[in-house]
C-alpha cells in the first residue's frame, strides 16, 4: 500500500510538472514565432521590423526576464542577446516541426530557450527566445505543496492507521503468548484467552493438541502406576517368604537367601520410586498451596533419623524460615529422595546436613554429605533416569535425583549439584520461586 501511494504521488507530480512545462514552452515558442514574423528584407539586407512598443509587449513578463536573438544562416548575430546559445543539434522531429526546446544559461542564470527556423528569400534564419525559470521553479514548489504534501500526509496517516491497527489486532496474540509462556511444562489446560474470530481456529487446534497430549501423558502415567502397583504385591510376598526361610534355614542356605532378600529390597525400592515418579508428573496447577520448607524438613526427619542412626551417620539440620507455593506431599518426597541419596553415599561415621532458607529472589533447599562426592563430568547426568555414575558402589535405582528434578521443575525451580564446602562430599541444591 505504501509503495502504491508513493508511486501515485510521483506519477501525479510528473504529469502536473510535464503539463505545465509544455504550456510554458508553448508560450515561449509563441514569442519566438512573433519575432520571426517581424523578420524582413530591407535594402537587400535582413532586418527585424520590431518597434519599441512591440518589443516591450513581446518581451514583458510578470515573473521572468525574456530575451531574444536572431542569427543568420552562418550563425552570425543579427539582433538581440548575444549570450543566448544556439542548439547543439536539431533532432529529426525538431527539424520537421521547425522548433526545438532546450536549457541554457545567460549571464550565469539558467534559462529555457525555444529555437525556430525561419526562411527568408531562400535563406534559413534561427530565431531564439529565452526566459529565466522563475515561473517554473515556482510551479515546482506549488506542485510539491499542492500535490505531494497531501500525498505525504496521506502516507503518514496510512502508516499510523496500519501501525495502530496491527498493534491493536495482534494484542490478543500477545496475551495468548503470555498465557502460554506463564505455564509450566505440565500445565495442559485449554487456552481461555479471547482472540479475534480469525485466530480462533488456531486456538481451537492448540486446545485439541493440548488435550491429545494430556491424554497421551495420562495413559503413560497410568501404565507406569498400574504396573508398579501390580508389582508391589508379588514383591512383598517374595520378601516375606525369603525372610521366613532365613529364620529357619541352615547357615549356608541363609547366606544365599540373604542375597536374594537384598535384591528383593532393591526391587521394592525401585517400584516405590517408579510410583513416586508417576505421581510427580501430573500438573500441580490445582493443588498448589503455601508450603513451609523448614516444616517439611522436620516432618521428613522423623522418617529418616532412625535410618541415619542405623547407618552410623550424623543427620543434622540448619533450617531458616522459607516457603514456596506448591504441593506439600511432593516436596516431602523430594527431600526424602535427597536424604536417601545422601545416606546411601555417606560412609559409616560420616555426616549429612539438611538446610533451607530464602534469598531475595528465591527459596532454596539443600542436602550435603561427607561422601566421595560426584565428579564434575557427571553432575548434569545424575538427574537423568536410571543413570549410575561409573564405578558407583550405590545400590540405588538411579531414579532418586530424576524425581527430585521433576518435582523441582513443577515448582518452577531447578536442582543442581556441586561440592559441599563444609563436608567435602556432594551438595544438591534445589531453588524455588518465592511465595
Amino acid at each position: 500500500m505504501l509503495m502504491l501511494l508513493l508511486a501515485g504521488a510521483a506519477t501525479g507530480y510528473w504529469v502536473a510538472h510535464r503539463s505545465a512545462t509544455l504550456a510554458y514552452d508553448r508560450a515561449l515558442w509563441d514569442v519566438a514565432l512573433a519575432i520571426a514574423q517581424k523578420l524582413t528584407i530591407r535594402d537587400g539586407e535582413p532586418a527585424l521590423a520590431l518597434t519599441a512598443q512591440a518589443r516591450e509587449a513581446i518581451l514583458t513578463d510578470k515573473f521572468d526576464h525574456v530575451y531574444f536573438a536572431v542569427r543568420g544562416p552562418q550563425g552570425e548575430l543579427l539582433a538581440g542577446e548575444d549570450g543566448l546559445s544556439m542548439p547543439a543539434r536539431w533532432p529529426a522531429e525538431a527539424i520537421s516541426k521547425g522548433r526545438v526546446y532546450y536549457d541554457g544559461t545567460l549571464r550565469g542564470k539558467p534559462v529555457r530557450i525555444a529555437a525556430i527556423k525561419a526562411e527568408l528569400v531562400g535563406e534559413w534564419y534561427t530565431v531564439l527566445a529565452g526566459e529565466t525559470v522563475i515561473k517554473r521553479s515556482t510551479l515546482v514548489r506549488e506542485i510539491l505543496l499542492g500535490m505531494l504534501l497531501p500525498e505525504l500526509l496521506l502516507i503518514a496517516a496510512s502508516l499510523a492507521v496500519i501501525w495502530f491497527g496491527v498493534r491493536f489486532g495482534l494484542k490478543p496474540l500477545n496475551t495468548l503468548r503470555e498465557e502460554l509462556a506463564g505455564r509450566s511444562h505440565a500445565d495442559l489446560r485449554a487456552v481461555t484467552t479471547a482472540v479475534p474470530e480469525e485466530i480462533q481456529p488456531v486456538v481451537n487446534e492448540i486446545n485439541e493438541l493440548l488435550g491429545r497430549l494430556e491424554h497421551s501423558l495420562d495413559t503413560q502415567r497410568h501404565f507406569v502406576s498400574d504396573a508398579a502397583h501390580q508389582l508391589r504385591t508379588p514383591i512383598a510376598a517374595l520378601q516375606a517368604q525369603v525372610e521366613a526361610l532365613l529364620a529357619e534355614s541352615d547357615p549356608l542356605l541363609r547366606e544365599q537367601l540373604q542375597g536374594t532378600l537384598d535384591a528383593t529390597h532393591r526391587l521394592a525400592h525401585l517400584v516405590e520410586q517408579m510410583l513416586m515418579l508417576a505421581r510427580a508428573q501430573p500438573s500441580l496447577a490445582q493443588t498448589r498451596q503455601r508450603v513451609v520448607l523448614d516444616s517439611v524438613a522436620h516432618t521428613v526427619a522423623e522418617d529418616w533419623l532412625p535410618v541415619a542412626i542405623r547407618n552410623g551417620v550424623d543427620l543434622g539440620f540448619e533450617l531458616a524460615p522459607a516457603a514456596v507455593p506448591g504441593n506439600a506431599l511432593l516436596l516431602r518426597e523430594l527431600l526424602a529422595n535427597l536424604i536417601d541419596n545422601a545416606l546411601r553415599h555417606t560412609p559409616h561415621g560420616g555426616s549429612v546436613t539438611v538446610s533451607c532458607g530464602g534469598g531475595d529472589d528465591n527459596a532454596w533447599l539443600a542436602v550435603e554429605d561427607s561422601g566421595a562426592g560426584i565428579p564434575e563430568a557427571d553432575r548434569d547426568k545424575v538427574f537423568e533416569r536410571f543413570y549410575q555414575a561409573p564405578g558407583s558402589a550405590s545400590e540405588g535405582s538411579g531414579l532418586g535425583l530424576a524425581i527430585v528434578q521433576e518435582i523441582a521443575r513443577q515448582h518452577e525451580g531447578n536442582a543442581s549439584v556441586d561440592r559441599s564446602p563444609d563436608l567435602g562430599g556432594a551438595r544438591v541444591t534445589v531453588r524455588f520461586g518465592l511465595v
